[in-house]
């Protein structure tokens, strides 16, 4: 199965509302420029076979000219992170602990 999303049909519930208000901008460490979200659309694939479970999505945000910079200053930080393999994963609705895909990676390309 597959679907397409535009994102900012529902702000609200993609927690997209205050960021697509260009009045101001909303993301100081990435730009000097004021930036506020124009767009923002997403395509996922679940596909269920004899094989297994195979799950991917994609998600495109388009930044638009904000307005002033905010006056306050954020400090941000940064992680790395390496995964040795062999290693599995999953990911997990929060609310609800429920797993909605797993994988172990022993060979990576």
């Amino acid at each position: 199965m597959s679907s397409s999303h535009d994102l900012l049909s529902l702000p609200d519930v993609f927690g997209l509302a205050t960021v697509t208000d260009p009045s101001r901008g909303h993301f100081p460490g990435i730009s000097a420029a004021p930036l506020a979200v124009g767009q923002a659309k997403q395509n996922a694939l679940a596909r269920f076979d004899a094989h297994g479970f195979e799950a991917a999505a994609v998600t495109a945000i388009a930044a638009a000219p904000g307005g002033a910079p905010p006056t306050t200053t954020h400090r941000a930080r940064r992680v790395e992170v390496t995964f040795d393999p062999p290693f599995g994963f999953l990911t997990v609705h929060r609310p609800s602990g429920l797993v909605l895909t797993t994988g172990w990676i022993s060979r990576p390309s």
